[in-house]
């Protein structure tokens, strides 16, 4: 039970106004006018209704002028704020005299105030109208809109911000890369500044994904508040293989003894790229193993036809581990490849038990092979 909860039945308004202020949303600007005078007011409580015909549905205050000018006129403009909007969105919530006052517009093609910079733009006509409590929902149908590039202005328990959930997962998926294929050293300091302008995202992003790294333990945090990239131990390793394992087997029960001919043809093909003696009897170097193995595994995914399962897998970046664990001179076993063979037979075979033996087999010859890199090398790479 939450500090917001409440009888049923007996929710006041403010626990209702807390409670739904959880719910995110976009920011938009209302706008109308009349031949007197144009309107404007900040509102979130704005929905699309339907694709055919295209219809969507804003709430206004009963009390508010704007709604009152749309009841008159019958039409309003939805202007979608962009992220370094939010001085709109505070002063046309307020009640100026004249909030268009130094702000550009552009004329909509009834004469409707357009906010110029807005990330888009609903031209609508109203097609119903009906009362709610201290609201009225009025329905418009959409006769033009128009949309540029850009990040939305998010609204937020009361307050205005920036959506950046996109962003810090582009950022921590791109320095956990980095770090994974080496393209970061282990013990070089990660300054904010320099890897957001490296990775075109903000330091709040950066920031965000730097911690997140700490908790999966590939980052630390030094005293004075500085990040560097701690070695590499073998638990993060096996963690990959064990998650891996699980999409695989994930997938092989979606997959096996439904895949058609062409489709276990590709699979085959991809799998004989990873024997490392080639058809002319030259061996593959361990880059040229490790591309063509990070290939076979997304190919098992693929068939499955999940974007879900090959995001989760390309996140766990075993490849990125396997290079930086074992390296460009580690030698390759001629039975690297043994349960490949197996996996694919099986797939062929149509036996989901064997498939998910051969499965479990592979990856834990993946942990094997690693576990004794390490010991060998002093338990950290």
């Amino acid at each position: 039970m939450t500090e917001s909860a409440s009888a049923p039945g007996a929710i006041t308004p403010q626990q209702f106004r807390d409670v739904i202020g959880r719910f995110a949303t976009g920011v938009t600007v209302i706008t109308t006018s009349d031949e007197r005078q144009r309107y404007g007011t900040t509102a979130s409580a704005v929905s699309s209704l339907s694709l055919e015909p295209p219809m969507l549905l804003i709430c206004m205050n009963r009390e508010s002028s704007t709604g009152q000018a749309i009841a008159r006129v019958g039409r309003f403009v939805v202007n979608i704020l962009a992220e370094d909007q939010d001085h709109l969105a505070v002063r046309f919530a307020r009640k100026d005299p004249d909030k268009f006052d130094g702000i550009t517009l552009t004329p909509g093609q009834h004469g409707e105030p357009l906010l110029e910079g807005a990330l888009a733009h609903l031209e609508c006509r109203v097609t119903e109208q009906v009362l709610g409590g201290t609201h009225t929902v009025y329905i418009g149908e959409v006769d033009r809109a128009s949309g540029q590039a850009g990040t939305p202005l998010a609204y937020f328990r009361g307050q205005f911000g920036r959506l950046q959930i996109q962003q810090d997962e582009h950022a921590h998926a791109a320095l956990r890369s980095a770090i994974i294929d080496r393209s970061i050293a282990i013990g070089e300091p990660l300054h904010l500044e320099a890897v957001a302008q490296r990775l075109g995202v903000s330091d709040r992003s950066v920031q965000q994904g730097l911690v997140r790294l700490c908790d999966e333990g590939l980052v630390s945090q030094q005293d004075d508040g500085s990040f560097l990239v701690v070695p590499l131990t073998f638990e993060t390793i096996e963690d990959a293989f064990r998650a891996r394992t699980s999409l695989q087997l994930g997938a092989a029960v979606m997959t096996v003894g439904g895949l058609n001919a062409e489709q276990l043809t590709s699979l085959r093909r991809e799998m004989e790229k990873t024997l490392p003696v080639r058809g002319d009897g030259t061996r593959m170097s361990p880059d040229e193993w490790f591309e063509a193995n990070a290939a076979f595994h997304e190919h098992m995914l693929r068939a499955a036809g999940s974007q879900v399962l090959i995001a989760a897998h390309r996140r766990l970046t075993v490849p990125g581990l396997m290079t930086r664990a074992l390296g460009p001179d580690d030698e390759l076993g001629d039975d690297v490849a043994t349960d490949h063979v197996r996996i694919v037979e099986a797939y062929e075979a149509g036996d989901l038990t064997a498939a998910c033996e051969a499965i479990r087999s592979d990856n834990e010859r993946g942990i094997d092979l690693h576990r004794e890199r390490m010991r060998r090398a002093g338990g950290l790479v």
